[in-house]
């Protein structure tokens, strides 16, 4: 039998494995209770909803998701923290299959967790030509940030 509590130890858990099970929330208000509990585990955390057309959205989407580390104090304003949050944005667009998905929809959940130095951010939700065919995904990446 698993021990939910064991599993989801906040406090020795992976910085990925943090952004997905933020990602993955179902809510507006599961969404805040979860940053509520990490914030009380010293991470800091944020999520936003990104979605478009095809990955021309690259720029658009990194643009959204550095802003929004930055507006919630993910990051400081400077290159060893945008830098690598841009990374993170490529590996998990990559990651999800969005990146080889030419001419589909996509709507994820974007969410990054910062311990520290790691960063992580995990993209969740739905990719597809049509809302009929479209089906779940899901990426991560993970980077160091600089000084």
């Amino acid at each position: 039998m698993i021990d939910f509590s064991a599993f989801l130890d906040l406090e020795h858990a992976h910085i990925c494995r943090l952004a997905i099970l933020l990602a993955m929330t179902r809510t507006d208000e599961e969404e805040k209770e979860m940053i509520r509990l990490y914030r009380e585990q010293h991470l800091k955390a944020a999520a936003t909803t990104i979605s478009g057309y095809s990955m021309s959205f690259e720029e658009t989407v990194i643009r959204n998701v550095v802003n929004l580390c930055l507006n919630t104090h993910l990051i400081d304003r400077k290159r060893g923290h945008v830098h690598p949050v841009a990374h993170c944005v490529l590996e998990a667009a990559q990651s999800t299959r969005a990146a080889d998905a030419i001419g589909q929809n996509f709507r994820f959940k974007a969410a990054a967790v910062r311990r520290g130095d790691e960063f992580s951010l995990c993209f969740y939700g739905d990719l597809g030509m049509h809302p009929l065919s479209s089906h779940k995904s899901i990426g991560v990446g993970y980077q160091i940030l600089g000084l």
